[in-house]
């Protein structure tokens, strides 16, 4: 559990959770807190509009087989223009624009940019787009602490990659960039004359599910945060924003009340799609809804805490319209104004928009491109279908795992004299590496679809 010891905390965080998020999910509010009354509320002194997304996970072009109208960062970039713009509106009016983390993974689209070399292509996207702070997840390890330092070493903005329980010291490129500020603990950023505070925060399974090498995380989670929250507050940062990436938004429900002084909490990690009735979300959706957005949750002084998260892969922009009272306390969300918008073509739809010319030019289609050549380079034939559904490789042996753990095995053979390793006995392929999650039918077997099957 967060703040707990690492043998305390499996079996409680999972009980903790789910009974907070059950109660969130009947109520929509969380232990006693409860979202501020419109009729009882103070006059709000400042609207702040929080712009968010995480887990883009380099789904850079669009959302996929069957939704090429959908997500895609150009679109992406376009939409975040637009309800900057309209945030930004009147005086007592601000925006931030926070990313919660996995900003890219292994793939094909993310193999575009290792050809290319830095600045990598999702480096380069999110640098035009221009965000306040990012969150570091899981994801940006999986290649080592040298391909994160190449990836944020791209950005010419100043943009800080922020993570508050994170110690660097032992990984030198990485040390050097947070010595030059572009990693923090924390952040503050100035719109319309406000001070914002952004805290940022990593899940504690990082050593056990990605590859930081020598970075040390610190599992107390919550004490990280609140030392963060309290040097802000001692500056006079009285509008504190979380952006965390602990796996899930049950993780940031239940580290809620563990936490004084943070007024808005952004999760990542879950893939979680909060909306309300009145939000027009991407076909099919509408049966994998969490929960309303926001969720509410009470922090240790039983203060109504906002908690929001989206749908990765740029298929949506969150926003969150909040108000402060004179004192920084949150005494007002606009709910009609709140909740993820999605991210379409105009050309096919009304509330849709253009592509962002640069990144299209620049980071879309050479991408697409790349993808392209993947798809045409036919490596074998298959005599059968290929099963790589998810549900059948994590839970039973099937021929797709079968081939993948024999192609690791004479891979294995071949390198073991190079290495100066043992023959190998035998090979294992985990089944939550086996990512394509189709049935592959029988006939040409491209490179594109090794990735699909195993980008790691």
């Amino acid at each position: 559990m967060i703040g707990m010891s690492r043998a305390e905390r499996p079996g409680l965080r999972r009980r903790a959770a789910r009974s907070l998020v059950a109660v969130a999910l009947v109520t929509g509010v969380l232990v006693a807190g409860a979202a501020p009354s419109a009729e009882a509320a103070p006059k709000v002194k400042f609207w702040l509009t929080v712009l968010h997304n995480n887990d883009g996970e380099s789904k850079l072009i669009d959302a996929g087989t069957g939704l090429e109208d959908f997500g895609g960062i150009a679109r992406f970039a376009t939409l975040v223009n637009r309800l900057r713009r309209d945030a930004l509106d009147a005086a007592n009016k601000g925006a931030v624009l926070v990313s919660s983390g996995d900003n890219y993974l292994a793939g094909p689209q993310l193999a575009a940019s290792f050809a290319k070399g830095p600045p990598f292509y999702d480096t380069l996207g999110l640098d035009r787009i221009g965000y306040d702070a990012f969150a570091i997840g899981n994801h940006e390890f999986d290649f080592g602490p040298d391909v994160l330092a190449d990836f944020i070493s791209g950005f010419t903005g100043d943009a800080p990659f922020l993570s508050s329980n994170l110690n660097l010291a032992g990984e030198p490129s990485l040390d050097a960039l947070a010595d030059a500020g572009r990693i923090a603990k924390s952040v503050i950023v100035t719109t319309s004359g406000r001070k914002i505070g952004i805290i940022g925060a990593t899940t504690p399974m990082l050593p056990f599910i990605s590859s930081p090498r020598d970075v040390l995380v610190n599992p107390n989670v919550a004490g990280a945060i609140q030392k963060q929250v309290n040097r802000l507050l001692a500056l006079g940062v009285n509008k504190i924003v979380l952006i965390s990436h602990l796996q899930s938004i049950e993780e940031d429900l239940a580290l809620a009340p563990m936490l004084k002084g943070v007024d808005v909490m952004v999760a990542g990690g879950g893939d979680e799609l909060l909306a309300n009735p009145r939000n027009v979300l991407i076909p099919g959706d509408e049966g994998s809804v969490f929960g309303p957005y926001p969720l509410w949750a009470a922090d240790a002084d039983g203060k109504a805490v906002p908690v929001i998260t989206t749908s990765g892969d740029y298929r949506y922009l969150g926003k969150l319209v909040v108000g402060f009272d004179g004192k920084g306390n949150v005494v007002r969300v606009l709910k009609r104004m709140s909740g993820p918008q999605r991210v379409v073509s105009r050309a096919v739809f009304d509330d849709g928009v253009n592509q962002n010319r640069w990144i299209k030019q620049n980071v879309v289609d050479p991408v697409a491109a790349f993808v392209a050549d993947l798809a045409a380079n036919v490596i074998a034939d298959s005599a059968v279908p290929l099963d790589g559904i998810r549900a059948d490789v994590r839970s039973m042996e099937t021929n797709e795992g079968n081939l993948i753990a024999d192609a690791l095995f004479w891979q294995a053979q071949q390198s073991a004299a190079e290495f100066g390793a043992p023959m190998p006995d035998i090979a294992l392929q985990n089944g939550g590496g086996i990512r394509n999650n189709t049935l592959i039918p029988p006939g040409p077997i491209t490179e594109l679809d090794t990735f699909s099957m195993v980008p790691f």
